[in-house]
């Protein structure tokens, strides 16, 4: 078997983990390269799979930016909490769903990741104890969605949730930003991976899932994280106000 033939073998081997019995036959077995529903499908596995790994890092940004400035001025302890909540519900009810990774397998590592931001943040606010009682908390809960011992309706209020809870946290984040007339440490590059991440999230549960409630998860978080990225260009040269180490986050 020459070179050629491998590479041709591994990539059907790689699309036929991609598509549909249906779809495969369609578009490597017949070579019909233009059939409009097929080649939807594989966009949006394609999509949801770079989502995935784009999501290794969506939040590492905002982290790097927090540890180099050793503040978390201008980030929401109490946005990030209820965003926290809305990708756990989001996370559980994908996970108890048994939907695929594609669809919703970039909620574990912004959960993670949600995490270190606020972990970060409550450190240079001396709070350690707050940062203790997070962690244990966070940790309880996955536990019993891993064990799938969450309740389904209990995670079904809770993906119903989500809906809510992303946007108040965006809301919330926004209300702050205006408060403050400035952005502080929130990254740029993290809001604009969040942004172009649900945007492209909309067409991948509307392909894979057909869930109401994901897809309007996702739009919502769209027009949130819109809404952030319009602020961080309006107060990119506004000064970044200096708090004292033990005043509350808002």
């Amino acid at each position: 078997m020459g070179i050629d033939d491998s590479l041709w073998s591994s990539l059907e081997s790689m699309i036929s983990n991609l598509l549909s019995p249906h779809c495969y036959n369609e578009l490597v077995i017949k070579q019909h390269f233009f059939d409009f529903g097929c080649n939807k499908m594989l966009l949006s596995k394609m999509l949801g799979y770079a989502i995935l790994v784009g999501s290794l890092l969506v939040k590492f940004p905002q982290i790097v930016k927090i540890k180099w400035n050793k503040s978390g001025v201008g980030v929401s302890i109490l946005a990030e909490t209820i965003m926290l909540a809305a990708i756990f519900g989001s996370m559980a009810y994908g996970y108890t769903s048994e939907f695929p990774l594609s669809a919703y397998g970039d909620s574990y590592f912004l959960f993670i990741q949600t995490i270190l931001v606020i972990l970060l943040v409550l450190y240079y606010q001396r709070k350690y104890g707050l940062a203790f009682i997070y962690l244990v908390l966070c940790g309880f809960f996955t536990v019993l969605m891993y064990k799938k011992r969450l309740p389904a309706h209990i995670v079904g209020i809770l993906a119903g949730l989500s809906l809510v809870l992303s946007l108040i946290s965006r809301l919330w984040q926004s209300f702050c930003i205006y408060q403050a007339k400035s952005t502080g440490n929130l990254s740029a590059i993290t809001m604009l991976m969040l942004f172009f991440g649900s945007l492209a999230r909309i067409f991948t549960s509307i392909e894979e899932t057909g869930d109401r409630t994901l897809i309007w998860t996702y739009i919502l978080n769209t027009f949130a994280n819109f809404l952030l990225i319009l602020q961080l260009g309006y107060y990119w040269s506004a000064p970044v106000p200096v708090l004292e180490p033990t005043k509350k986050a808002q």
